[in-house]
């Protein structure tokens, strides 16, 4: 449940499991360096997925940066990673 009590969606579950696969990579970071780390441990391809929608020209300073990326790209109509 989010915080007002509503069932999260399955993009805020998604970038739950981001922030959690993420928490000890270090930043700043590029995406290429970002998605390297997810494919390396193996996370689920929806999360690669997500990390694709990332501009390949930015450094991120952190896990909220990368997230809130994300989660623009989604409301700008981007389609929902495979299975969603």
């Amino acid at each position: 449940m989010s915080i007002d009590g509503m069932a999260a969606t399955g993009l805020e579950r998604d970038l739950a499991e981001l922030r959690a696969a993420l928490a000890r990579h270090p930043f700043p970071s590029p995406q290429d360096h970002i998605l390297a780390s997810l494919a390396t441990r193996r996370e689920p391809p929806r999360l690669l997925w997500l990390a694709a929608m990332l501009s390949r020209t930015h450094e991120y300073d952190s896990v909220d940066a990368v997230c809130a990326d994300i989660a623009r790209s989604a409301d700008s109509g981007m389609p929902p990673p495979p299975g969603r």
